[in-house]
């Protein structure tokens, strides 16, 4: 989940806080309503190194939240996977931005005609801290990402009936039934690998052991996160040799910092940096480039209320919300929807609305239920670009009647007693998890954790969808449980974000699709 959810908590960046003299300066200029102090030479700090055409090989870049915790197997925050998904840890195969699935740490893999088969063939590579992958790594990982308490790790694996090493470097996984995206979520957080025991014998809250082409090398909490090239990495070496990630979750501290040359990418820009992305579009010595949208911000109510069980309040819910109001907090990036489709750009999304702004509607709904004096709890993170739309909402609630009782929290408060305790009547995320993770037995979204929700329709829907293996079905079927998703009014979603992405302009290699919301950097490098 993003902003989002997905975050963890958020740290401060006390080197971009504590630069009074360029920063103010970049403050003045950003008053003024343009990015023209020139970008610094690209990077880093006195002691980054150099490469052969004397340009530092240190990119430096802030991340505006920070994981509560780097255990992969157990934080769902997108602040995890943003510094560290191929770059650090890597997958049996990759997904590429244009959808297709090429290999990673699988060179070749078959899949049976009965389509209930898949035979994997284990490259040669070595992981960070010395050791041989093997196919009995892959085997744990397999059963690992099946255990997790996530659904983006778990729920794919729901219909494995058996994950066997035929030798060294040889798995088969066999499934119960055909599956039309098996194989590509493979390439997301399900198909993560990592040495046998590796939950077992390492504090996995604070170290990453991967195969990626960098290496988790230095977490300093609420200050930085260092990448160094690894140089054993099987695959071709990336040109830099050091990553710093900074937490640095005051957007106009990091723009500032950009605009000083303290930085060199500010990863995305969320809340009150928004208006700031348009003069940096303008000036030539940076670009920005958009997230093609990722994930969708929506709204939740809690199961276990009362009120809720009549769907005519859930209804007069979703009718009294006025999305293009509530997207503003963007800027204009973003772009209204009721579905939740993810990625935004998947063929069965469309412009279904079942219950379009309409404050009429909605207060008589609210009065055939009964429901004329409703209240709501509505605990809200207070990070990035949430509190703004509770405010929104807020408002839009109020003039249909129902009184919302908004209380803020820290976003690891947020996590843990809203999305996992269950302590809320409604709330407000954005989330990039595929709805196929959406069953109750995937364990969460989009409803929180505490969630036990089990609709037979849409379950039934959901296991439908994926068993197709005609493109067309599939499609067809997807159309239909999205649709049903939207019709049930639980979730009521109001947008698709462009997350902005500003650096400066000699930054290449930066992708527009971040693949399970990762900020990939292993073709990252200055032009020429």
């Amino acid at each position: 989940m993003s902003v989002a959810l997905i975050a963890a908590s958020c740290g401060g960046d006390d080197d971009a806080a504590d630069e009074p003299d360029t920063a103010e300066e970049a403050t003045d200029t950003a008053d003024d309503g343009e990015a023209s102090e020139p970008a610094a030479e690209p990077s880093g700090g006195d002691d980054s190194e150099s490469s052969d055409d004397g340009k530092s090989t240190t990119l430096i870049a802030t991340l505006p939240q920070e994981p509560a915790s780097w255990n992969y197997w157990e934080v769902g925050a997108n602040a995890l996977r943003v510094p560290t998904f191929y770059n650090v840890q890597e997958t049996l195969v990759e997904v590429k931005p244009d959808g297709s699935i090429v290999p990673m740490l699988a060179e070749d893999w078959s899949i049976s005609d009965d389509g209930l088969s898949y035979t994997f063939t284990i490259r040669e590579a070595m992981f960070h801290d010395g050791s041989e992958l093997d196919s009995a790594d892959v085997v744990y990982s397999m059963l690992k990402n099946a255990e997790s308490p996530l659904s983006k790790l778990s729920a794919p694996h729901l219909i494995v009936s058996s994950v066997e090493a035929l030798d060294d470097t040889t798995v088969e996984i066999v499934l119960s039934q055909p599956s039309a995206t098996f194989l590509k979520e493979l390439g997301n957080s399900a198909g993560y690998v990592v040495p046998e025991n590796f939950l077992e014998d390492n504090d996995a809250g604070s170290t990453m052991i991967g195969t990626g082409p960098f290496v988790f090398s230095d977490y300093k909490p609420d200050t930085s996160l260092t990448l160094t090239r690894f140089e054993d990495y099987w695959g071709d070496l990336p040109y830099f040799e050091v990553i710093d990630w900074r937490f640095v979750d005051d957007e106009t501290a990091a723009l500032n910092g950009l605009l000083a040359g303290e930085y060199d990418f500010v990863t995305a820009v969320l809340a009150e940096g928004i208006e700031r992305v348009a003069t940096f579009s303008d000036d030539a010595e940076y670009k920005v480039l958009f997230e093609s949208a990722g994930e969708v911000s929506y709204l939740w109510l809690n199961v276990n209320e009362e009120a809720f069980q009549d769907i005519r309040v859930r209804q007069a819910i979703a009718h009294a919300v006025n999305r293009e109001e509530a997207i503003a907090v963007y800027d204009g990036y973003a772009d209204p929807t009721c579905l939740m489709v993810v990625p935004y750009a998947e063929p069965y999304n469309s412009d279904y609305c079942p219950y379009p702004y309409d404050p009429d509607t909605s207060m008589s709904l609210l009065a055939e239920a009964g429901y004329e004096d409703l209240e709501v709890d509505y605990p809200f993170a207070a990070v990035a670009s949430h509190p703004f739309t509770m405010e929104v909402l807020t408002q839009q609630l109020g003039a249909v009647g129902i009184k919302v009782n908004s209380r803020s929290e820290d976003l690891t408060t947020w996590l843990d007693k809203t999305w996992a305790q269950g302590n809320y009547g409604m709330s407000e995320i954005r989330d990039s998890a595929n709805i196929l993770q959406y069953g109750c037995e995937g364990g969460r979204e989009p409803l929180g954790k505490s969630s036990q929700l089990c609709i037979p329709e849409f379950e039934d829907q959901l296991a439908l969808a994926d068993s197709y293996t005609d493109n067309d079905e599939y499609l067809a079927a997807m159309s239909d449980l999205v649709k049903t998703l939207a019709d049930l009014a639980w979730v009521t979603v109001i947008a698709a974000p462009r997350v902005p992405q500003v650096m400066t302009a000699g930054l290449d290699g930066i992708q527009e699709v971040r693949i399970n919301n990762a900020v990939d950097v292993r073709s990252a490098r200055w032009s020429d």
